[in-house]
């Protein structure tokens, strides 16, 4: 499945940008960033951004750029989306095939792309319509839409996906839950982003 995951356009585009203007921005090449980078005595990555912000006021997003040209791999996301897929599955793995069933039928849409993370696989299209990961109560397909219909199926959801614009999701627990219906939501959503 990995041929279907990437990131959208619109992050690429800006970390070339970042990349482009790192200079300018900040008063150090990108060289000279990597080489205090490789200074940095964090080994987690949360504790390296942090330590970029707080001892060089390096935002999150230049010292993701940094960082992944410093130790290698992409700013965003993983160099094998498929890990980050299977390490979302390791504590409910049950849930792996019905995921499966969800991708492949976002992926038929169109337009759009599965950009996996390491909670959640977000869904782009123009901009992130929704999120996937799996959950104690089931599957949580999260939807941003500007206009939720009255659908008992639709639960309230917070800060799920990397956004606030998630704020209600379909729980699948077995294939039959995959319907007509539940298509038709994750489709309007899309149709919307």
């Amino acid at each position: 499945m990995a041929e279907s995951y990437k990131e959208p356009d619109k992050i690429v585009q800006y970390m070339a940008a970042l990349e482009a203007n790192l200079e300018k921005a900040t008063g150090k090449s990108l060289a000279q960033w990597t080489k205090i980078a490789k200074t940095c005595p964090e080994t987690n990555p949360r504790a390296q951004l942090k330590w970029f912000k707080d001892k060089h006021g390096l935002g999150q997003s230049r010292a993701m750029l940094v960082l992944a040209k410093a130790f290698g791999g992409k700013p965003l996301g993983d160099e094998e989306p498929d890990k980050l897929v299977d390490h979302l599955f390791r504590k409910h793995p049950e849930q792996r095939a019905l995921y499966d069933k969800v991708a492949s039928f976002v992926a038929r849409l169109g337009e759009g792309t599965l950009s996996p993370r390491k909670g959640y696989v977000a869904l782009y299209r123009l901009k992130q319509y929704g999120a996937i990961a799996p959950r104690r109560e089931g599957l949580h397909v999260a939807l941003a839409m500007t206009k939720y219909p009255k659908n008992a199926r639709l639960v309230e959801v917070s800060k799920f996906g990397g956004g606030e614009r998630n704020k209600k999701a379909l729980v699948l627990v077995a294939a039959k839950d995959f319907d007509v219906e539940a298509k038709e939501l994750i489709k309007a959503a899309w149709q919307e982003g």
